[in-house]
């Protein structure tokens, strides 16, 4: 019985301690949190939660602290996780609220939406809350509005790139009928040539036989007037 009373002494002694250095832990984890070390922060609650794994307001720090370093995911998922598992009330209605925040960052809108609801549900008057919810339906009635818009103008532009390229097939079309209409033309005026007379004689070789009959009747003048020896006037060709 005395060696019972021990062993539950020095369990409880111990669960002490562990949960005083986890407090401490997170105290100073909430210390640089409040001098904006938020990474500093991070180390202090994440050694906490070494020491405790299941202590929901080291979860929650944490979370925070991953929350200002904008890193919206990892916030989400422990937000989340607390929202879904804690029992406590006040815990939840926070969960539920810091989950809406990381969320509406994140531009989930509708989710964030949601967890705002879920919040006010569990706490009704708080009014950061409702004020974060109206914001979120705002912007997300902005952003619908934005796109749509976006959407509109896309349409647009593509129906006018669409009638400015069947005005170009019909110019181009236009362009091609009156080239072919030209060139019908042209083949019209242009008068057909004369096919060859295959005995009709070339200059050149005219020319040539110019130049043969001046040699042959220069030949013939002189035998004549060798043998008649007197002048005989010569006959010249004509030029072809």
């Amino acid at each position: 019985m005395k060696n019972k009373l021990i062993l539950l002494f020095l369990s409880v002694f111990f669960i002490e301690m562990n949960a005083q250095h986890t407090n401490q832990l997170i105290r100073k984890g909430n210390n640089s949190y409040k001098d904006t070390a938020y990474d500093k922060a991070e180390e202090f609650y994440r050694k906490a939660l070494e020491q405790n794994q299941s202590s929901n307001k080291g979860k929650f720090n944490l979370a925070d602290a991953l929350y200002k370093q904008e890193r919206y995911e990892e916030s989400e998922s422990l937000f989340r996780a607390l929202s879904e598992e804690s029992e406590n009330s006040e815990l939840k209605s926070k969960s539920f609220y810091n989950l809406g925040n990381s969320l509406f960052k994140s531009e989930k809108y509708d989710e964030s939406i949601e967890a705002y609801k879920n919040s006010l549900k569990i706490n009704p008057d708080d009014e950061d809350c409702r004020h974060n919810l109206a914001l979120a339906q705002k912007v997300k009635q902005q952003h619908e509005q934005n796109q749509n818009k976006e959407e509109k103008e896309e349409e647009k532009e593509q129906q006018e790139e669409k009638e400015q390229q069947e005005e170009n097939n019909e110019k181009q079309e236009e362009n091609n009928e009156k080239q072919e209409n030209s060139q019908d033309k042209q083949g019209e005026n242009e008068e057909p040539k004369k096919p060859q007379d295959p005995n009709e004689m070339t200059k050149k070789e005219a020319e040539q036989m110019l130049d043969a009959l001046q040699q042959q009747e220069k030949k013939l003048q002189e035998e004549l007037q060798k043998k008649k020896g007197k002048k005989v006037k010569s006959t010249i060709l004509k030029d072809w």
